[in-house]
């Protein structure tokens, strides 16, 4: 006889009225557990979509800067460099000379004028001090003295306007001195002759002629006199205009108080007028501290206002470890930024460049929250941030946190 499919007292069980009462098992504790966790997680994501925010942001490069930003000095003039008196990581203040550049052609110029100058002075002093040797001796000294002008005749026209007066004084100088010696010979003859019975009248008249030819002569030497007066009264005042033109473009003074980033000129280079000469961090009072100079896309930047929240990543520190610096926009530009607006800002092409990008992009600048008690001196999203000193040239990456909104109005817009 065969064995039955099931047990003896597994069939007894189950017809024993004793087990009938007993309730059937729907689920087990663990299972209540799991039940239990998935609620708790249900609960945490409705809570989180209602009362949490989801940030939206936008994106950009850029470079942290001293608040003054970094100033191109160029020169108006040009010329060879003769002298450079910074070199990078100078300070410099304003005024101080950076350096030289040569003006060949001023320096020649005021050298002629004061040729003309102690020319001009002689001629003036030879045909006003005379007469104390005598006129035949001063005839002498003037004739001398015009031919040393003669010999000393240059072809520029500053010569010939100067030489002209020169001339007229000294010949109306000496027709005076000839006038005088004429009018003395003969007031000689008269009086040699006034008891002779002669008649003299011819010999007054004569005299009298040439007395009126001395004092016409004297008109003209002091009228020449009064106009070469005046012309070295001019040409003292063009030597001292010129003088400080000199002055003004041979010397490349800084306009600025900062540190020099870059002299871009070597002694004996030639320069253009405009041409850069130094990049200089600038510094003082009125400058604070670091600031983001970002460049984002324009159609992304527009969305950007003064006053929303920035983070900004140093491209020197771990993000993953010491997190970001916290910051806040204080402007944005109206209009995208010109490539010889940011060679203004940044004084490198290069880096304009790599900032602006292929697009057109908006200026925005980040102010950073500072904190002291932070090795950096400025908050971070970490308690302390990195044990370094985050300085002026550091390039960075940063955000701008345009908007936030509930995680469910991403499901369901009505909740927005």
């Amino acid at each position: 006889m065969k064995q039955g499919l099931f047990r003896k007292v597994s069939l007894e069980r189950l017809s024993s009225p004793e087990q009938l009462d007993q309730m059937v098992t729907v689920t087990t504790p663990k299972a209540w557990l799991a039940f239990l966790a998935i609620g708790a997680l249900l609960v945490t994501a409705l809570t989180w979509g209602f009362f949490g925010s989801i940030p939206t942001k936008v994106y950009g490069q850029g470079i942290l800067l001293k608040s003054g930003g970094i100033y191109n000095l160029a020169h108006v003039s040009g010329g060879q460099i003769t002298d450079i008196r910074v070199k990078a990581g100078d300070y410099v203040q304003k005024g101080d000379i950076v350096a030289r550049v040569e003006q060949h052609q001023l320096v020649e110029q005021i050298n002629d004028f004061k040729n003309q100058l102690q020319q001009l002075k002689a001629t003036q002093e030879i045909t006003t001090g005379g007469g104390g040797e005598g006129i035949q001796s001063e005839l002498i000294q003037l004739n001398q003295f015009y031919s040393r002008i003669e010999s000393s005749q240059t072809n520029s026209t500053l010569a010939e306007e100067y030489n002209n007066i020169k001339y007229e004084l000294i010949s109306a100088k000496i027709k005076l001195l000839q006038d005088k010696i004429n009018a003395a010979s003969q007031q000689d003859y008269l009086n040699k002759h006034v008891n002779s019975g002669e008649d003299l009248s011819k010999a007054k008249n004569n005299y009298e002629l040439l007395e009126l030819e001395v004092k016409a002569s004297e008109a003209t030497v002091d009228r020449l006199l009064s106009t070469i007066t005046a012309k070295i009264a001019t040409l003292e005042e063009k030597i001292n205009d010129l003088q400080h033109e000199l002055e003004y473009k041979s010397n490349i003074v800084s306009d600025e108080e900062g540190q020099v980033l870059e002299v871009k000129i070597n002694e004996g280079d030639i320069i253009q007028p405009g041409s850069s000469i130094i990049s200089l961090e600038e510094t003082g009072d009125e400058v604070k501290g670091l600031e983001l100079v970002m460049y984002i896309p324009a159609e992304e930047g527009k969305k950007i206002l003064p006053g929303m929240e920035a983070q900004v990543s140093p491209t020197i520190v771990k993000k993953e470890e010491y997190g970001y610096l916290l910051g806040r926009v204080v402007s944005v530009s109206d209009y995208p930024a010109t490539f010889q607006g940011m060679m203004r800002i940044l004084g490198n092409e290069e880096l304009v460049n790599k900032l602006a990008g292929q697009s057109t992009a908006l200026e925005v600048r980040i102010d950073l929250v500072v904190d002291e008690d932070t090795v950096s001196g400025y908050k971070w999203s970490t308690p302390q941030g990195p044990p370094i000193k985050i300085t002026s040239g550091t390039l960075c990456s940063g955000s701008v946190t345009i908007n936030e909104q509930k995680p469910i109005s991403l499901v369901f817009p009505i909740f927005s």
